[in-house]
């Protein structure tokens, strides 16, 4: 009797398992399962519903939904270099780590390498909106060309595929260049004295 009952019970988890795995929908393809669709909709509903329970033009709306993050996962883990990934998931990783990273670098960092950081973010922050031409670029690009070679083929990468990565650059070294022109550089300063120093 007890066999029978385990045998009953271990045949509804398969159902159920078979139910969860059931294919309900395809893009291109790459299958989207019922499983997938009830995580969806109990991660938006925060619990209170699962696929099931939805209208017929609920479930097409989470199908569609699902359908377009398949497609761009997908696709994109195809086309994708592998160092293309690392680059992403390292920056997803110290974006998802952020507080515990500022944490241990506040500690471990020393005052210049501090000042320094800061000084790299702000760059970035401010260099954004220095304005750079296609001439000024092109010229970057030809002038560094040999820095662009790709590893594998030991060809130089083409200036579109690099034309972000040099403009990014360029604004930085131009918004630079313009704080130091407002800067002024005493070659000769007088000995501080307790009067003129700041505090």
């Amino acid at each position: 009797m007890k066999r029978i009952a385990a045998i009953a019970l271990m045949t509804l988890f398969v159902g159920m398992s078979g139910l969860s795995a059931k294919v309900i929908a395809t893009v291109n393809g790459y299958e989207i399962t019922q499983k997938e669709a009830d995580a969806f909709v109990k991660r938006v509903t925060r619990g209170r519903a699962n696929y099931s329970m939805l209208k017929k033009k609920d479930r097409k709306r989470v199908i569609q939904e699902l359908a377009k993050q398949k497609l761009v996962t997908r696709t994109a883990a195809k086309e994708l270099s592998r160092k293309e990934k690392l680059a992403i998931w390292t920056d997803f990783y110290i974006r998802k780590h952020y507080k515990e990273f500022q944490k241990k670098a506040q500690k471990e960092l020393t005052v210049p390498e501090k000042y320094m950081a800061d000084a790299e973010l702000w760059i970035r922050k401010n260099a954004v909106k220095i304005p750079v031409t296609d001439e000024e670029l092109k010229a970057e690009y030809n002038k560094r060309k040999k820095l662009f070679k790709d590893p594998k083929t030991g060809k130089i990468v083409p200036f579109e595929k690099v034309k972000p990565l040099i403009a990014a650059e360029l604004k930085k070294i131009k918004f630079v260049q313009q704080l130091m022109k407002n800067a002024k550089i005493d070659y000769n300063p007088k000995p501080k004295t307790a009067k003129t120093s700041k505090k």
